[in-house]
């Protein structure tokens, strides 16, 4: 099987081209000046607008966002900016109860759906090795998998399938339905089962609408056309390549190796004890959710995924092509990747994540040059999620030039503020 290169040759090609280009346009005026004549004093012109500056992070304010996670039920908290002056991390809190050890942000977790955005990158290299087509039948490469002939591969990273997510009903009671599965293993058969015993959500390209089940599919596929467990393909085509040593599939291991933050889930209860949700096949979720990651190696992975070091440009643009999944106009979906427009009007791409104890934010700028990613170990608590959430904001659109205070509107002393994003205001639990 042939690998994609970081960077295809044809960029290489392009890149020199541009580079004599750049060097032909510095070097005319000196080889030309002392012959051409003195031109006529032009006539005089509006200077030309400065550059957009980019903002610097405001890290008190992705702190500030990181404590109120904590104080919306988080044991812990981390994020990690990488920008063109370097990176900058913040931690707070503890990364194991039990042991009191501090949050590390050199620590591994699990990165829940941001997996989603590993399993695309696999499946659109597939597709640009002519292995399959975006818009032909999942039943085509799957023959008979699907009650739907309708329903493309498109639909699949699009969640645009219909298929129900057999994760609401799994999950209906939160800690029963864990420690059901906690250490059971399904094979993606089974996972498809759970979710045709369900009515489907939409007709097939006719909604947006949230699935696992789309990516239990697309495991398959990946599973289908390489040969090989979709651990290797990721390995291969996305771990190795990048360098991502803190990462790795982990299925059906319960146990995450090295220095980790243990997971702690919350209860429907309020003021029940929290669960330590760490150890557990995670056979629920698979190619939808099993990755394990760093706060250093999703920056990486998110950064040379806008770069183009994983996708062609052609591909990168249908990847990035997106649609609104609500009405607040801040929330898009494309294959297997989120866009956040911010308030500042930066657009950002990447992936959330929420798995039983751990709830990820792995996002980037489209030029790959800033990337953010977060951490709170907690999940089922959607406050934690919702302060979480604001380390965008803040590390993307830099510190909020607040209005002068009056006795109505003065801010209270201690608080952020940075506003958070609409739609995750009332964001429901997804797996």
């Amino acid at each position: 099987m042939t690998m994609p290169l970081p960077l295809s040759s044809h960029r290489r090609l392009t890149a020199g081209a541009a580079l004599l280009a750049a060097l032909a346009g510095v070097l005319a005026p000196a080889t030309t000046a002392t012959a051409a004549p003195t031109p006529a004093a032009p006539a005089p012109t509006a200077p030309a607008a400065a550059p957009a500056r980019t903002p610097a992070p405001d890290m008190a304010g992705v702190v500030a966002a990181l404590e109120s996670a904590m104080a919306n039920g988080a044991p812990g908290a981390m994020a990690r900016y990488l920008g063109p002056d370097g990176a900058r991390e913040r931690a707070v809190g503890v990364r194991d109860r039990r042991s009191g050890a501090a949050m590390d942000t050199r620590a591994r977790f699990r990165i829940g759906s941001v997996t989603k955005t590993f399993s695309s990158v696999v499946l659109l290299q597939l597709v640009e090795e002519g292995r399959l087509t975006l818009d032909a039948p999942v039943n085509s490469y799957l023959e008979g998998l699907l009650p739907d002939d309708r329903i493309t591969v498109r639909h699949l990273l699009t969640h645009r399938s219909g298929l129900a997510d057999y994760t609401n009903a799994m999950f209906e009671r939160t800690v029963p339905g864990f420690e059901a599965v906690r250490n059971r293993v399904f094979s993606y058969q089974e996972l498809v089962d759970l979710s045709l015993a369900e009515p489907r959500t939409t007709e097939p390209g006719a909604a947006y609408a949230y699935s696992n089940a789309n990516f239990v599919v697309v495991g398959m596929l990946i599973e289908k056309l390489t040969g090989r467990p979709v651990a290797d393909a990721y390995q291969r085509r996305i771990i190795k390549p990048l360098r991502l040593d803190a990462t790795s599939y982990v299925h059906p291991d319960t146990r995450i190796r090295g220095t980790h933050v243990r997971g702690y889930l919350h209860p429907d209860e309020a003021g029940g004890p929290l669960v330590d949700s760490t150890e557990q096949t995670l056979s629920w979720a698979q190619s939808a959710g099993a990755v394990i990651s760093s706060p250093a190696d999703l920056n990486t992975f998110t950064s040379a995924l806008m770069r183009g070091r994983l996708l062609s440009p052609a591909t990168l643009e249908e990847m990035t092509t997106v649609t609104p999944t609500d009405a607040t106009g801040t929330r898009f979906y494309g294959l297997g990747l989120r866009r956040y427009d911010l308030t500042c009007g930066t657009q950002v791409y990447g992936h959330t994540g929420t798995v039983q104890g751990y709830y990820t934010y792995a996002f980037s700028t489209r030029d790959g040059r800033r990337s953010l990613s977060a951490l709170a170990n907690t999940s089922n608590h959607g406050a934690a999620n919702t302060a979480l959430g604001n380390t965008l904001e803040a590390a993307f659109c830099g510190k909020k030039r607040s209005p002068a205070p009056t006795a109505r509107s003065a801010t209270p002393s201690g608080t952020s503020d940075h506003v958070p994003l609409p739609a995750e205001r009332d964001l429901p639990e997804r797996y």
